[in-house]
């Protein structure tokens, strides 16, 4: 209790009468603690909502009978129900279809109502004979239970006929009524349909298969027993119903840790201000000091008011970032989840998910992190004599063998960096490339004295011929900085750092991702079946749009089929496609291997795996490369490895021709439209194939134009990275309070000498040169060394954590221009900071100084 009043005493009156200081070190905080927040649960959202929709389309499932690349007879379902142990078995479908009209596409789940009861549970809107919904499901063809969701948003009501498109076409529906978000009802966050199996299989003409079946046993612990594997015949496979939520969440899982990542260096920035200011108020009282510890306060209270004082500066931090995050969140969680949706797993998030955990996370890491900021000026609180109570001199603190040894602990920690960055990573997780970037940071934030010492020591007698007195004064003040000043200057070297890392990686990517897509997603046009790439199913398609493309002489085809498979529980793409008429007009974005392989591919000597595909599962040029695909055993030889952005886990390429061999015959899943004249107008030439293709089969088809398609994976690409640059932004403002803080810290430890120097004649515009010329030598210095920090840290983004969390590398590349327009503009942003200080300048009355000093 004593210490609770000591501390109110000594800490808050201190708050209390310099507000204006304490509020912008919380402000700064409260952003980095927002964006932290807000990103983290954002994320927990989309995950969420992801886990909640496998989990309700799972239902009470123990197995579940798969086929890789096709689908399940419907026939076992019977001979699966005589088994021993097994108590419910029950067929399932899924697809994305969306109204005729137009309007988002929702998830339609085609069930068997009486064999599924016992797997997933339903509730209707509205209170009645749940048993009769079921029985008009069956009874009446092409009729549907909406999701709760999906009813308000369509504003579907009971009876209601609804027109779905896919890739039969559209068809009619009657709306039989609404189910609350519960059980089943809370796939696809509500939006979602339910329909019978019979009614599905009919409208999407898939009869006589389904996608799976669950099955539930009576004793889930027991072995399945050989009869249920002596089934699993042509290829089928028995596994687990949480497989593919597990690979979803790992994915969502890695973009969330790196996201953090680049949302904690907000936070990291803060930490900054909270130093500075303590420091600055350690500093500024060292006579208060003195008076406790003459009366008798220990060393350890002492250490432990400052240490409080930290503390404080984060909770309020962190309580002001709950409405910022509030608001923060509403636009993150929009991009996160587009972002999730469009790179990894389709989610719907349509509520937030606060997790206390969250909360508790976020509250631990503010304070912990302010806290471990006010470490180094406590315990030089806690050094300060007793005796220092009976002299007015300003105490000194470091001296040059203090500087060294800091230089010597930063390049220590630069020097590690390297070895750090060629470790693994852990379960898919880059720790190391986080570590070796933290270690980055800290070591560029210890060079920081030396580094001003060096600039001060060397332009001091430059300035006094040069830019005369102030400029002369501020390079000594630099060069005789205090040691503590390197975690001060080390605000500005992170976020330049952070913002040099990220042009250089977003430069970088954006250059890789714009020679893919001219060189690989190459086309005039691109037609496949209706709702094909929403499902990431592509289904055949129908032999007379084949028939009728073949006729057409000024055009060349590129036929491809694809397949969603998965490679020891990681998921990828096979791609068949015919290579002879890909190479005519389209190219591969080599990594190992170049066009010479061309010809062993089309002979179907073996295939191309993409970088992502190959890092995840160990694979190289030279492997054998082996995978089930509709009961057939599937062998080739890996011949090359290219670059390739689409992020479902990889793709693996091979011949369409030798894989249609194998396969006993394969039809084309999509086509690639290339017009042999290049010199006629071809977006009139391709506008008057698409509008003839849609006259004829427009119903059943989609179909996108090769530019339009480019332009849409660069858009993506730039949505992507909108999250980073309000990450970015942040730092910077957060920076510029540092920068704000630290040159008032440094006038009020100077208010004598720079009073002194105002009564022997200096102009208050001398002065306030002079503090400039000094905030221009400390941005200079941080954004030098921020420079070099950045170009550190974008290697490790683009060669070590893009590749360990994702898979993939690109061509680095620096954007010179993007950093010779915006690096002056952050010294001119610091510069400004600097006001405050300027204005705080000789505040004090040489007279007042005067009678100081008489006292």
């Amino acid at each position: 209790m004593f210490f609770f009043k000591l501390f109110i005493w000594f800490n808050l009156r201190q708050v209390q009468h310099h507000r204006w200081r304490a509020l912008a070190v919380v402000l700064g905080i409260a952003l980095g603690a927002a964006v932290f927040t807000g990103v983290r649960i954002s994320v927990h959202a989309s995950l969420g909502a992801f886990t909640r929709s496998m989990d309700a389309i799972t239902g009470r499932a123990d197995l579940v009978v798969t086929q890789p690349g096709g689908r399940v007879p419907e026939d076992l379902v019977a001979r699966l129900r005589r088994l021993p142990g097994v108590t419910d078995v029950s067929p399932v479908m899924t697809t994305y279809t969306r109204p005729a009209e137009g309007g988002r596409p929702f998830l339609l789940v085609g069930i068997d109502p009486l064999l599924d009861r016992h797997l997933r549970d339903w509730n209707r809107v509205d209170p009645g004979d749940e048993e009769a919904d079921w029985e008009r499901l069956v009874a009446e063809p092409f009729t549907l239970l909406a999701g709760e969701t999906l009813a308000a948003q369509a504003g579907w009501t009971t009876d209601a006929r609804v027109v779905l498109s896919h890739r039969q076409g559209d068809t009619p529906f009657t709306v039989a009524g609404r189910i609350t978000m519960d059980g089943l009802g809370k796939a696809a966050n509500g939006r979602m349909a339910v329909c019978d199996i019979a009614t599905f299989q009919e409208f999407t003409g898939t009869s006589g298969y389904v996608d799976r079946i669950d099955i539930r046993l009576a004793d889930p612990g027991t072995d399945p027993g050989p009869e249920l594997t002596r089934l699993m015949g042509n290829g089928l496979r028995l596994g687990s119903p949480g497989a593919l939520k597990q690979s979803g969440q790992g994915m969502i899982r890695a973009y969330q840790v790196n996201l953090s990542f680049l949302s904690f260096t907000s936070l990291f920035v803060g930490m900054f201000l909270v130093y500075s200011l303590v420091a600055l108020n350690a500093a500024s009282r060292r006579h208060e000091l003195a008076i406790l510890r003459a009366v008798g306060a220990s060393a350890r209270s002492v250490y432990w008011l400052f240490i409080g004082e930290g503390a404080l500066y984060g909770l309020a931090g962190w309580l002001v970032a709950l409405p910022l995050g509030s608001f923060l969140v509403r636009y993150l969680l929009e991009g996160i989840s587009s972002t999730i949706s469009t790179l990894f797993v389709r989610v719907h998030v349509d509520r937030l998910a606060l997790a206390p955990w969250e909360i508790l996370i976020s509250l631990g890491l503010t304070v912990a992190v302010a806290m471990l900021a006010a470490v180094q000026p406590a315990r030089e609180a806690a050094g300060v004599p007793p005796r220092e109570v009976m002299t007015t001199t300003r105490h000194q603190q470091g001296g040059r063998s203090d500087i060294r040894r800091l230089a010597l602990g930063g390049l220590g920690c630069i020097l590690l960096v390297l070895p750090l960055a060629h470790l693994p990573g852990v379960n898919g997780v880059p720790l190391p490339g986080y570590l070796a970037s933290l270690l980055l940071f800290t070591g560029f934030a210890l060079l920081a004295p030396w580094m001003l010492q060096q600039v001060g020591r060397r332009l001091q007698p430059l300035t006094a011929r040069r830019a005369g007195g102030p400029a002369h004064l501020a390079a000594g003040y630099v060069r005789d900085s205090l040691a503590r000043l390197a975690i001060a200057v080390g605000a500005l070297i992170t976020a330049v750092a952070l913002f040099t890392a990220l042009v250089v990686m977003v430069r970088s990517f954006r250059h890789t991702v714009e020679i893919w897509v001219a060189q690989t997603i190459s086309g005039d046009l691109f037609v496949t079946t209706r709702m094909a790439e929403t499902n990431r199913v592509w289904e055949p398609l129908p032999p007379e749009v084949v028939a009728y493309l073949a006729q057409h002489n000024e055009v060349a085809l590129v036929p491809n089929r694809r397949f969603s498979l998965s490679h020891d529980g990681h998921p990828y793409q096979l791609e068949a496609m015919d290579f002879a008429a890909f190479q005519e007009f389209g190219h591969f974005f080599w990594l190992q291997g170049d066009d010479e392989l061309i010809p062993r591919l089309i002979r179907g000597e073996g295939v191309l795996i993409s970088e992502v595909f190959a890092h995840r599962n160990g694979m190289a040029a030279g492997d054998l490369f082996r995978t089930q695909l509709q009961g057939r055993t599937l062998t080739w030889k890996v011949l090359g490895v290219v670059r390739d952005y689409r992020t479902h886990g990889g793709v693996v390429f091979c011949s369409l021709d030798d894989l249609a061999a194998r396969m006993d015959g394969l039809a084309w899943g999509g086509v690639r439209i290339f017009f042999r004249d290049r010199d006629r107008e071809l977006d009139a030439a391709v506008a008057r194939l698409r509008d003839d293709l849609v006259l004829r089969f427009g119903d059943r088809l989609d179909m996108m134009r090769g530019q339009a398609l480019r332009a849409a994976v660069l858009r993506i690409f730039d949505e992507t990275f909108a999250i980073t640059t309000v990450l970015l932004i942040i730092a910077l403002l957060v920076a510029a309070l540092g920068i704000a803080t630290i040159l008032t810290m440094r006038v009020l430890e100077r208010a004598r000498e720079l009073n002194t120097i105002y009564a022997l004649g200096g102009s208050r515009g001398q002065i306030r040169r002079m503090i400039l010329w000094e905030a221009l030598y400390i941005v200079t210095v941080g954004e030098f060394l921020g420079l070099l920090c950045g170009f550190g840290l974008s290697y490790l983004l683009v060669f070590v954590i893009n590749r360990q969390s994702f898979g993939w590398t690109f061509l680095y590349g620096v954007d010179w221009a993007a950093l010779a327009l915006s690096l002056p503009l952050i010294v001119a942003t610091a510069l400004l900071a600097a006001l405050p200080a300027m204005r705080l300048a000789v505040k004090t009355s040489p007279a007042a100084l005067l009678r100081e000093f008489g006292n």
